[in-house]
């Protein structure tokens, strides 16, 4: 996984769309849109949606406990850069890593990401 360019979305439409792939008690907290893939984290894993073929209606779902999370920075954006950089380091995994808008809630990113890796 390279690094994506992503800009937040609602989690309610995420789940709306991607329901079929989250649990009963599942809910998204946090969801961000690359050109035509996902990144959702939710109250219980990472969920990276890879939206393939030529009409997208082919899809693969990625689900990353957070407990495969070994660590994580997140850099904020500054005066002259735009985006925040996520960086994701996982066990026996390649890292995510991605840019997301200087609007998205990056603190509440690190909370939720510094409260799963707490446990």
């Amino acid at each position: 996984m390279g690094i994506f360019n992503a800009t937040a979305v609602n989690p309610a439409e995420v789940a709306q769309a991607h329901g079929h792939a989250l649990l009963a008690e599942e809910t998204v907290i946090y969801a961000f849109k690359t050109i035509r893939d996902f990144i959702v984290f939710t109250n219980w894993r990472l969920l990276y949606v890879n939206v393939q073929g030529l009409t997208g209606s082919k899809k693969s779902y990625l689900t990353i406990p957070y407990r495969s999370i070994t660590s994580f920075a997140i850099e904020s954006a500054g005066t002259f850069d735009l985006d925040a950089e996520i960086k994701i380091a996982l066990s026996g995994m390649p890292p995510i890593e991605f840019k997301i808008g200087r609007n998205s809630d990056v603190r509440g990113l690190q909370t939720l990401l510094a409260q799963k890796l707490d446990r």
